[in-house]
């Protein structure tokens, strides 16, 4: 059975984000720091969510790909662990992307 977390994710840069969640039960803050392999235009989303199976698949460094645009973004990990959100501003035209990111919970 999967389970959710909200959370938002930010551009840093045009091939860096950051994607922050709140996970229930143990209340810890699970971080995924994502490099794309190609520029994006940078974005928000405030209103993101994680859907996974368990904690322990929000550990490690997972490889990623997925679409940003024009209103949403969804990254799909190789684990199976999603990552999606509504865009705060749109962002035109959609493009597919990929990557790479390290998990960290505290």
């Amino acid at each position: 059975m999967s389970t959710t977390a909200q959370g938002s994710i930010s551009a840093t840069s045009s091939t860096r984000f950051t994607a922050t969640f709140v996970l229930p039960g143990s209340g810890l803050q699970a971080n995924f720091a994502g490099d794309f392999s190609s520029s994006v235009q940078t974005f928000n989303s405030a209103n993101a969510v994680v859907t996974y199976n368990k904690e322990s698949d929000l550990t490690g460094t997972r490889e990623f790909s997925g679409q940003i645009g024009v209103t949403n973004i969804k990254l799909t990990l190789t684990n199976g662990v999603t990552i999606q959100g509504i865009l705060d501003m749109p962002i035109s035209p959609a493009d597919s992307v990929s990557g790479s990111g390290v998990w960290d919970q505290n």
